[in-house]
């Protein structure tokens, strides 16, 4: 049996504009649903209504139709990693690459326990609607999160770790599903090496200090020498920059 988190476990207020209630029966809806997609490869509303012992009018108070059940079944993953992680008592001292690792093998293996779902519905839920999922927009959220709480972060990164590059992030991870379920080697091992690969990938270009050492060259030469007396406005940039950064650093 699949387990569904109560919600003293982490804040989904948080994250997200529903109540913690509201998502975890959205969940518990949606993981019968599935049960029962995996055993007759299709739900039906009365159906559901037998194994969850709620009124059809119950179920379409938190749905608006059977799709959408089905659909929840995506974001719900997310929603249940949030409530994992905060089990793990060092989770925030992992390295950006474990993280990412650990979050594509549990949803790796949350997946695999509804092989026939996943295989129908994730191309048609999901992929071909990329960005405009609900499911892309949560991993979006996720993928943010570990990307600026992380203190290893190199300066120069932040010039790109904007809004953009968290979604285009999410939409690479839709691709690595989508390789995975197509994966046809021994117990994954193409998709595992190629997680590995990206995941460390990831890590090195974000990690990476060696511009932040031009960076400082420059913020040297500005400040101490007094380059940027000859062009003020472009010194206060250059200034205020990392003023900012270190302000960062002290919180």
């Amino acid at each position: 049996e699949r387990t569904v988190y109560n919600s003293g476990l982490f804040d989904f207020k948080t994250i997200h504009s529903m109540t913690a209630e509201k998502i975890n029966t959205k969940i518990e809806i949606t993981w019968k649903a599935i049960e029962i997609y995996q055993k007759k490869g299709k739900v039906s509303i009365p159906d559901l209504v037998d194994a969850t012992k709620l009124s059809a009018s119950e179920i379409y108070a938190h749905f608006p139709n059977k799709k959408s059940i089905l659909s929840f079944y995506y974001p719900a993953l997310i929603y249940q990693y949030w409530a994992m992680i905060e089990e793990i008592d060092d989770f925030e001292d992992y390295s950006l690459s474990e993280k990412f690792s650990n979050f594509i093998y549990t949803l790796f293996d949350m997946m695999s326990e509804s092989p026939a779902f996943v295989d129908d519905t994730f191309d048609k839920h999901i992929f071909q609607k990329r960005s405009n999922s609900e499911f892309h927009k949560e991993v979006t959220v996720l993928f943010k999160d570990f990307l600026t709480s992380d203190g290893e972060i190199a300066v120069s990164a932040g010039f790109f770790m904007k809004d953009y590059f968290y979604k285009i992030l999410a939409s690479q991870y839709l691709f690595l599903v989508r390789f995975w379920l197509s994966d046809e080697s021994i117990d994954k091992e193409r998709t595992l090496a190629l997680s590995d690969k990206l995941t460390s990938l990831l890590q090195e270009a974000v990690y990476n200090k060696t511009i932040d050492k031009g960076f400082d060259l420059v913020k040297y030469l500005f400040s101490s020498v007094g380059i940027g007396k000859d062009i003020p406005f472009v010194g206060d940039c250059i200034t205020d920059l990392f003023n900012q950064k270190e302000e960062k650093k002290d919180e």
